[in-house]
């Protein structure tokens, strides 16, 4: 049975830890980070991808020569089951090798299972190809993984890149056998691996080692990790109390979860009193942190018109954040959003979204540790920070269904009482 007091005296432990590494990192002027300053954390392509593939490029701007793509390569040869390769990537000569980002394979054909844009693409002078598919947290696209692989397959090894180093959706890898036909790769261990064995090869003092040792800082805050004397000393708290770490572990996720679906209630209540009797809103996709989570608001005189809020999962589309926009499926309606202009298009079902934000316009997301906290206040003396922030996604979201019934044919709100 697990004792109260020993989670209790675990957690008072792992934070007491937590703060020496903070202090350590304030002293070291660590907590200065320009992808972090410059609001770049996430973003997959202007910044993840787009570095990684500057440093393996043997042409970047780092001089480096092909050093950087060796090093990578040496790295996810040990990850890989060579044995099973139709090309052991030991095969893939750096010197002379591209590396493109976006690099377009055709146009998608989900029938054919064939095109689309990876992410990191390389290729060396034998036609041998290593694709990259890069998530933080963006969802997977239908078939991706698929439709990657089946480009010059015999030739081309397909990464699956994340900060954990977890397995694509089902939709996405379809029949393909992990570890076979495509490998799982981390930020957290084979990047941060390759990127410290590049800081052996750079010297001090330089912008080069400035920058890429930001980007390793960078990936340990997305990915949580601690440094190797404050982990062994949590790993030593942890095992001493086993079944206590074990539990906190177990219920964490199950507990976000709960303030997650609480607060998409609560701004479902408000919204419905706001919208009036017009609309009807539904609850999406469960708040689990690897789902997109959403509310939809229908108008009840048109079964074809939506708007969609997602995702409440910190999981998706913007990086997770949560937006508000008209969604496009089906039907008449889906016609005239394609006839509407566009605002902030991620694609051609969200062709018009809008990114909530706090007042200090940085994007809502209620998977990251501040908002997190925020949730954790509904019911509590410090609840203000709650309200404002259901008050501040409500009057977003209300404020985009007005614009847009200002703009859309008049005969879709003929019953409407505005």
């Amino acid at each position: 049975m697990i004792e109260k007091e020993k989670v209790k005296a675990l957690l008072r432990n792992t934070k007491r830890i937590v703060e020496h590494q903070n202090e350590m990192m304030i002293a070291k002027g660590e907590n200065f980070n320009l992808f972090s300053v410059l609001k770049m954390e996430t973003k997959e392509d202007s910044t993840h991808s787009a570095f990684l593939a500057e440093l393996l490029n043997p042409k970047g701007s780092h001089k480096m020569g092909t050093v950087f793509l060796e090093l990578f390569l040496q790295t996810i040869n040990h990850t890989n089951n060579l044995e099973n390769l139709k090309i052991p990537k030991e095969n893939f000569e750096a010197e002379g090798a591209k590396v493109t980002t976006e690099y377009y394979i055709g146009n998608v054909n989900f029938e054919k299972q064939t095109g689309g844009r990876i992410d990191v693409f390389l290729k060396d002078k034998k036609e041998n190809f290593i694709s990259i598919e890069n998530k933080i947290y963006a969802k997977d696209q239908n078939q991706q993984i698929k439709r990657y692989f089946n480009f010059k397959t015999d030739k081309n090894t397909v990464y699956y890149l994340t900060l954990d180093g977890k397995s694509p959706s089902d939709d996405s890898k379809l029949e393909l056998k992990e570890e076979v036909d495509f490998f799982n790769i981390s930020y957290k261990n084979q990047i941060v691996d390759w990127l410290e064995l590049c800081l052996k090869e750079v010297a001090n003092f330089s912008s080069l080692r400035e920058s890429i040792n930001q980007y390793i800082l960078l990936i340990k805050k997305l990915t949580n990790t601690m440094d190797d004397k404050y982990q062994a000393e949590l790993l030593d708290v942890m095992m001493s109390n086993i079944e206590e770490s074990k539990f906190i572990a177990t219920n964490y996720d199950n507990a976000v979860m709960k303030l997650k679906d609480n607060f998409r209630k609560d701004l479902k209540v408000k919204l419905e009193s706001g919208l009036g009797e017009s609309y009807f809103i539904d609850i999406g996709g469960p708040t689990k942190s690897n789902k997109i989570s959403q509310l939809w608001i229908h108008l009840k005189s048109n079964p074809d018109f939506v708007f969609g809020i997602e995702s409440f999962s910190g999981f998706g589309h913007k990086e997770g954040s949560l937006f508000v926009g008209l969604i496009s499926k089906s039907g008449e309606f889906s016609k005239t959003l394609m006839s509407l202009p566009e605002e902030n298009k991620i694609s051609d079902w969200w062709r018009q979204v809008r990114v909530l934000k706090t007042e200090d316009l940085n994007p809502i997301n209620l998977a990251h540790s501040y908002t997190i906290k925020i949730l954790n206040n509904k019911g509590k003396e410090n609840q203000s920070s709650y309200k404002k922030l259901l008050n501040t996604c409500y009057e977003q979201i209300i404020g985009f269904v007005r614009d847009y019934e200002k703009v859309l044919p008049e005969e879709l709100f003929v019953n409407i009482e505005k």
